[in-house]
């Protein structure tokens, strides 16, 4: 029993000090804000897709249309709305424009776009969450600005 190996060491070091980072970077991005969110719920050939899209809540009393959402999917994919949650006024749609590519079950290309139209400039974030996405990521934007997110559904 006594002593580690110098490799055995080492390797727990890196996992403690990845552990800290990634914590470390991860609590610090929005440090300081209150976002104001909503949670509309999609559902594509099954799969359910939550997009979380968010602004600083200061600029709440800024927006002058509803949040819109619209989710791109190709021609052969069944969709829809199934809720939207929100304080904030959203509409959202479902266009069928993206081209079918054969076999569904290989991977359903998904195209969430987001627009919050204000008088003030200010960032926002828009995270996609559910069942077979191949990725998750947050991504980060502009009032006024259309942002785009592309996903791939995979194993539906």
């Amino acid at each position: 029993m006594g002593r580690l190996r110098a490799s055995t060491f080492g390797k727990f070091i890196f996992a403690i000090a990845f552990c800290f980072s990634t914590l470390a970077m991860g609590l610090g991005a929005d440090a300081g804000v209150s976002w104001c969110e909503s949670d509309p719920l999609f559902v594509v050939n099954g799969a359910i897709l939550d997009v979380t899209t968010g602004f600083p809540v200061g600029y709440r009393s800024s927006i002058k249309e509803p949040v819109a959402l619209e989710l791109l999917v190709p021609t052969n994919a069944i969709a829809l709305v199934l809720s939207l949650p929100t304080d904030v006024p959203m509409t959202a749609k479902i266009s069928r424009v993206l081209p079918s590519g054969g076999l569904l079950s290989l991977g359903v290309p998904v195209i969430v776009k987001v627009t919050i139209k204000s008088t003030a400039s200010f960032d926002t974030r828009t995270k996609v969450t559910g069942t077979f996405l191949l990725q998750s990521s947050t991504v980060y934007g502009k009032s006024n600005v259309t942002t785009q997110v592309r996903y791939t559904l995979i194993g539906l």
